[in-house]
């Protein structure tokens, strides 16, 4: 009888679509700032704008007149009704971030879930999750994240110290972070791999797989 343990049984990829997703297109938060919000995406993260949306009435009826959307699924059934304006940001692989800025948008939106990880801030406790968590932004080293904390530092935002996750002999890799919000309160996180610290040298990421007790669909039935 096998006496693997379940969660080294994980199976990684499966199906026809394996290989046709390439990345984020674009993720869409909320501000009640648009001004704030470029200066820090833009001018303090150095985030590239590449599109801007002029105010529009998010109700379908005006979204298929002021944006020349196709009819497609648009019904006035779902239809929300508040004024926004939109900016697109690149991230350096060409993966984009954007954010509407919506006057009505919460001040103080719940924090992540994990909350003990930040700072305090201006966020509440979560009473139920959000669909959303916090946004996890990447750079290359710890010498980034080093230097990202001393800047955010140095222009007045309230960051974490780098949160390591491995144990002594380095079982358990896995990402580097340090965590903060942004103007409007949104949860962020920069993390790095640091894939060029020695210490991933002939890694088992199979370590990676710490439930014990995996989902079902994450099994093989033909092994279990």
């Amino acid at each position: 009888m096998d006496q693997t343990p379940r969660h080294k049984k994980i199976v990684a990829t499966k199906g026809p679509a394996v290989g046709k997703i390439t990345g984020i297109n674009h993720l869409v938060l909320f501000t009640h700032d648009m001004n704030e919000c470029v200066k820090f995406y833009r001018d303090l993260l150095g985030l590239k704008v590449v599109r801007t949306q002029p105010r529009f009435s998010s109700n379908a009826l005006s979204l298929q007149k002021s944006a020349r959307i196709s009819k497609g699924s648009l019904t006035g059934e779902t239809s929300v009704n508040f004024s926004a304006t939109q900016v697109f940001f690149e991230l350096g692989n060409g993966d984009i971030i954007s954010f509407y800025e919506v006057a009505e948008v919460a001040r103080r939106p719940s924090a992540s879930i994990v909350s003990f990880l930040w700072p305090p801030a201006a966020t509440k406790a979560p009473e139920i999750p959000e669909k959303l968590d916090h946004i996890a932004l990447n750079v290359r080293s710890r010498e980034d994240l080093i230097w990202f904390r001393e800047h955010l530092i140095a222009h007045g935002v309230d960051v974490s110290d780098i949160v390591e996750r491995s144990n002594a002999d380095s079982k358990y890799r896995f990402v580097l972070s340090i965590y903060f919000s942004d103007p409007s309160n949104n949860p962020l996180e920069i993390a790095t791999f640091d894939f060029a610290d020695p210490a991933w040298e002939g890694y088992d990421y199979s370590e990676w797989y710490r439930d014990e007790d995996p989902a079902p669909a994450l099994l093989d039935p033909d092994v279990e």
